[in-house]
């Protein structure tokens, strides 16, 4: 019996032995391993690294709702011409008018942040798309009284390379500082969509920094207007003469800026100067000879942040101020390339006859380019009630001062005259979680504009209607905007 027991124990590990070298010989195979989502703590909050690479990458957008509602009054000279009589003062009766506007839009954006680490610092690529549906007041586009038609479209907000403390491609303009917290406000330098350029920033220490940039100036230009100067005598005949052609990339624009930032907030001086180029072709045109002229245009600002963390968390003060010959871009938001209430609601005045805006005049080749003069102060102040409840208060100004030719033009014939603009705003706005906001805005916009009407026999004044002179009449123009915004930043 022991003799059998002995004899199985020796096979049963003869045969486990003999399995063991077996699958000793087979090819291991092991489990693959898993790859997790690795986060990116060196540049922020939001960053992961890209599988396969040694880059992060951060994804982000936002989702907004809008709705709006406008009021606005109207004091104007109804009869900027007389069908019955040449008498002057015949056309400076008063009346007003006023109409209730509206306005719906969506709007979805998606933001990409891609940074990569190289011997040299971090290449950083950044790109961020809008797209929106919009009917109403709130388009850029709206004039006056518009209260129908609908756009749809894409814009391209940003779209640049930062390495080595250079950017290349489209980013913030160099001029900007204070923030646009209202949407449709702002008599400062502010644009959703920046400006292509090239731009070398230095860090010089202690919270100093440089920066000096090579932007494209049609993207933040006003434009040019051409002003027929000239309004008849008695039984004349109103004419126009060819209009110049103007150049805006003869030169580019240089942006240059100095900031400071402390615990305490941070404060800016910027500035801007570029080179405008008219030709007058009226050789071409069947008159005697060409004319062109060149005029230098300039723009100088500056911007305190205040951090106010005694009063509560959050809170922050903005202040902002700005001076411009010829860049009006820079000191009042009233140009096509900006969306502001003053130019959609209050139409007629500051945006002059045209769906662009000013900030030189072409006098017909005779006395060359006329810049405007212009100037802005604004003040934003945000407090946090609790920090579920956000509170803020806006309050800006400026002015346009006409040249003698816009001024001396009659006002469908192009002229411009002096102008002056104010706004008072409040927000509120509840964030039940993290970058979620249910807001509502009020907005109060003032404007009073010199306007020079032709004095005329005719019902339907044209470029060749019979005038007898202009005449200059200050006008008023006034308007509320409510405003819900349901707003979802990811």
């Amino acid at each position: 019996m022991k003799l059998v027991k002995s004899l199985l124990l020796g096979s049963a590990a003869a045969l486990v032995a003999g399995a063991g070298a077996l699958a000793a010989d087979l090819p291991a195979r092991r489990a693959a391993p898993v790859e997790y989502v690795r986060i990116c703590d060196a540049y922020g909050a939001g960053f992961f690294a890209i599988p396969g690479s040694d880059s992060c990458i951060k994804i982000g957008g936002r989702v907004r709702a809008d709705f709006a509602a406008s009021q606005r009054s109207t004091t104007y000279n109804a009869a900027f011409f007389n069908p019955n009589t040449n008498i002057a003062s015949d056309a400076v009766a008063i009346d007003g008018d006023s109409a209730n506007l509206y306005g719906w839009e969506a709007r979805g954006r998606i933001d990409l942040d891609a940074r990569t680490p190289t011997a040299w610092g971090t290449v950083q690529a950044v790109a961020s798309l809008r797209l929106a549906r919009t009917t109403g007041i709130l388009q850029s586009q709206s004039l006056g009284l518009v209260t129908q038609g609908a756009s749809q479209g894409s814009t391209l907000e940003a779209a640049y390379i930062r390495f080595a403390g250079f950017t290349f491609g489209a980013s913030r303009d160099n001029f900007s500082f204070m923030p646009s917290t209202f949407y449709g406000a702002g008599h400062w330098a502010s644009f959703a969509n920046g400006a292509k350029q090239i731009a070398y920033t230095a860090v010089l220490g202690g919270g100093f920094s440089a920066t000096l940039a090579i932007q494209d100036l049609g993207d933040t230009t006003g434009g040019a207007r051409n002003v027929n100067t000239w309004f008849p005598p008695v039984g004349a005949a109103v004419t126009t003469t060819p209009p110049g052609l103007f150049a805006y990339n003869t030169m580019p624009q240089i942006n240059a800026r100095v900031d400071w930032d402390q615990a305490w907030g941070s404060a800016a001086l910027m500035g801007a100067i570029s080179t405008v180029n008219q030709t007058n072709n009226t050789g071409i045109l069947g008159t005697s000879g060409d004319a062109s002229a060149d005029k230098t245009v300039w723009a100088i600002g500056a911007g305190v942040k205040i951090n106010l963390p005694m009063i509560a968390a959050g809170d922050v003060l903005y202040l902002n101020g700005a001076y411009a010959d010829g860049m009006t871009e820079y000191t009042v938001n009233w140009l096509y390339t900006k969306t502001s209430d003053t130019r959609r609601n209050t139409g007629g005045f500051a945006i002059d006859n045209a769906p662009s805006w000013i900030n030189y005049v072409d006098t017909n080749g005779n006395a060359g380019i006329q810049t405007l003069k212009s100037w802005n102060l604004a003040a934003l102040y945000t407090h946090f009630w609790t920090p579920q409840w956000r509170h803020s208060f806006l309050v800006t100004g400026g002015r346009i001062e006409g040249s003698n030719v816009s001024n001396a033009a009659g006002f469908q014939f192009g002229g411009f005259g002096d102008a002056t603009v104010w706004n008072a705003g409040t927000q509120l706005a509840w964030l039940p979680t993290r970058n979620f906001e249910i807001g509502v805005d009020i907005l109060y916009n003032r404007v009073s504009q010199d306007i020079g009407r032709v004095i005329t026999t005719s019902a339907t004044p044209t470029s060749t209607t019979v005038g007898t002179g202009i005449l200059t009449t200050r006008e008023k123009e006034g308007n509320w905007t409510g405003r819900v915004r349901v707003e979802r930043t990811f």
